[in-house]
Parts: structure tokens; sequence; C-alpha cells
């Protein structure tokens, strides 16, 4: 998978995040093709379907141009922040301030 795609790929377990940078239009157009090529070929080519209720779409920085992507037809959550991978909290602001509280709470 990692091959046939424009963007890099991160494999945790099983979880897989795919992201590149989104600093233009033209960018936000290849990482919306990729989204569709995951889709159109993830199932038949891998014999592997991503569970779309679980994939989200984090926006890092101020610049950032904020697409809407979509997997299988169904358009894909923005959220400001993704808590994963050991615990990890992904905050859109790239601020640790989330990951604080989580840690507070526990």
């Amino acid at each position: 998978m990692d091959n046939a795609i424009s963007s890099n790929v991160l494999k945790f377990a099983d979880d897989t995040k795919v992201y590149r940078v989104v600093d233009n239009r033209f960018d936000g157009i290849l990482s919306y093709r990729m989204t569709w090529m995951l889709s159109a070929t993830a199932a038949v080519k891998w014999q592997m379907k991503f569970n779309v209720e679980k994939c989200k779409v984090v926006h890092y920085g101020k610049r950032g141009i904020e697409f809407e992507y979509s997997l299988y037809g169904h358009p894909l959550e923005a959220v400001s922040s993704e808590k994963k991978d050991l615990g990890v909290v992904f905050s859109n602001d790239l601020k640790v301030r989330r990951q604080c509280e989580e840690a507070y709470m526990q």
C-alpha cells in the first residue's frame, strides 16, 4: 500500500494513518484523489476495507486548506483532535493542552 499512493503512511497494530502536506488547492486535489484511490482499490486489490466510521480527518496548522474527503462515497468526519496510538492525543493546533487534560483525567 505504501508504494501505491503519493502520501505518507503510518501503521500501528490494525490502524493506518495516511497523511500529506496540503499547502494549496493542487495538494488538496491530490489528497482527495488519494482517498478515492484507497476506497477504489483497497477492497479489491489488497482485500482490505477501511471502516469509514473510524476514519477521521484532522487539518493541522493555521494555513491548511480544509478539503472535504470521502471514502466509499461517505464523507469523512473532520475533527479538531483524535486520541490514538497508546493514548497520545493529536490536536489540530499541535499544542499539548488536550494531552495534558487527558493525562490529568486518568
